[in-house]
């Protein structure tokens, strides 16, 4: 169960972080070249990551 919850967490937080990233990279973008740049997807790519590595990262700390 712990497991679950590390992951949704994860989903959910990588989510979010993969906004704001993604909307930081875009106004960086719109400052030094005029045009919006971004990676496509980098919300579900965060999320998955994240998805990952928090599990991972809570087992080790309990180890």
């Amino acid at each position: 169960m712990n497991i679950f919850i590390a992951i949704l967490i994860g989903l959910i937080g990588g989510f979010i972080i993969g906004i704001a990233l993604s909307s930081f990279i875009g106004i960086i973008g719109m400052m030094l070249f005029n045009e919006p740049l971004g990676v496509k997807y980098l919300p579900y790519y965060t999320a998955f990551l994240c998805a990952i590595i928090l599990p991972i990262w809570g087992y080790k700390s309990r180890t």
